[in-house]
């Protein structure tokens, strides 16, 4: 097995294993929560065009959910992304489950991937799915948070985003 494939089942395993012991994203006041960072594709063919690709995104929660226990807070939010290298990029848009527990966020997401690979001829729509877990420091007014995703889809380009975001 390659390394992305052992990443990828890693990261499957950590959000089937979190995803009833973890909690929802706290979102601010206004519910939204910005990121900037990177994004290491694990397709052969992406790599060939740079190791890391840049990546910035916004969540916006949606909807918050009956509490799942004592310590534990969900809601139902909405992601979106864009990532990108040179004409080369791709835009996952996600409904996104969220749980917390603490200062710790786990997140799983499906919905449409919008690719586009330097020209309008070859942009394409398929299906996308992401799992994130993200650490958020201290309850400061305005919270700051560290969180990895990885992003699946139907395009080649699948791969980990690494990012430092706040929380409005």
């Amino acid at each position: 097995m390659t390394t992305s494939k052992y990443l990828k089942v890693g990261m499957i395993a950590l959000a089937g294993a979190c995803i009833g012991a973890a909690s929802a994203q706290s979102s601010g006041p206004l519910g939204i929560s910005a990121r900037i960072g990177g994004f290491y594709p694990s397709s052969d063919s992406a790599r060939n065009l740079s190791s890391t690709w840049y990546s910035f995104g916004l969540d916006f929660k949606l909807s918050t959910l009956p509490s799942l226990g004592t310590g534990f807070h969900s809601y139902i939010g909405l992601s979106g992304d864009y990532i990108g290298n040179g004409g080369d990029n791709i835009i996952p848009v996600a409904l996104t489950y969220n749980i917390r527990q603490g200062q710790m966020v786990y997140s799983a997401g499906l919905g449409p991937e919008f690719r586009n690979d330097g020209d309008l001829e070859s942009s394409s729509v398929g299906l996308g799915e992401q799992v994130g877990v993200a650490y958020e420091f201290g309850n400061m007014p305005t919270p700051i948070f560290i969180q990895a995703k990885y992003f699946f889809g139907s395009s080649q380009l699948n791969g980990l985003g690494v990012f430092l975001g706040v929380r409005f």
